[in-house]
């Protein structure tokens, strides 16, 4: 229980990482804020989380908004009187390929920048003022292996991406004298709503995976591209988080860290 009593908040925690990331933090002890745009999928969440024996707290939040996360800063303290752990696991890559990249216009572009960069700026930014006046905190923000390896397939996701990655090391260095750690992950070959979405496209626009089922392109992928030769579980993800969550990880700030299979060497 390395995270007893703490209070969490995870964006796009309905489902995929985000669901993993929360039973991780649970397990450990911490109490989650489940922040969805769909409120069903973060009750479910939720229920993941009191099957812990920790409280759980659904709330509909549109992290591309600066004034919802303010709100949602708001009501997690209202309703737990504290904020711990941030999680920056809400994610956008738009459903649709960019081959070549002149495909992609400015709203494609600006969604993905909107969801993945600015959403993780705005929560932080809303939390900032409570975790420097308490002298604690703890942000996690999930990037994606896509920062490392640029799949042309999907350059504003892959761009907003590496952004993260820069901000993260902003934070760093700004909260770290309040003692606040900020690190980042880069998860690789994790089979959740966003490869089920991504495997079909990629099937309909390459002759070479014509006619596979999405599981077996992405199992495709994981077998060209991963060392260990395994996809990666969003537990795997999670474990990570709650590590780098605790005490145990006090002097680690402004890192990068892959949880990959090795498809992202450092």
């Amino acid at each position: 229980m390395r995270l007893k009593n703490r209070v969490a908040i995870v964006t796009g925690g309905g489902g995929g990482m985000g669901r993993g990331i929360s039973h991780c933090l649970s397990r450990d002890g911490a109490h989650v804020v489940v922040a969805d745009l769909n409120l069903e999928s973060a009750q479910a969440t939720v229920e993941v989380v009191e099957k812990n024996n920790r409280q759980g707290l659904a709330l509909v939040t549109d992290v591309a908004s600066e004034e919802a996360c303010r709100s949602l800063v708001a009501q997690v303290l209202e309703a737990f009187g504290q904020i711990d752990i941030i999680v920056n696991n809400a994610g956008h890559f738009g459903g649709k390929l960019a081959l070549p990249f002149t495909n992609m216009d400015e709203a494609e572009w600006d969604d993905n920048y909107a969801v993945n960069v600015k959403g993780p700026f705005f929560l932080c930014k809303a939390a900032a003022e409570y975790m420097m006046e308490r002298q604690y905190g703890k942000i996690v923000n999930i990037s994606s292996i896509a920062a490392k390896r640029d799949p042309p397939f999907v350059p504003a996701y892959a761009a907003t991406k590496n952004a993260i990655l820069t901000l993260t090391r902003i934070l760093a260095k700004d909260l770290g004298p309040y003692n606040i750690n900020a690190n980042a992950v880069c998860p690789g070959f994790v089979w959740t709503p966003f490869w089920q979405q991504l495997a079909p496209l990629l099937g309909a626009s390459d002759p070479a995976l014509e006619g596979l089922e999405a599981r077996e392109i992405f199992e495709r992928f994981v077998q060209g591209a991963v060392p260990l030769k395994r996809e990666q579980e969003p537990e795997d993800i999670g474990n990570l988080v709650a590590f780098l969550s605790s005490e145990e990880a006090r002097n680690i700030t402004g890192q990068t860290i892959h949880c990959d299979g090795g498809a992202a060497m450092s």
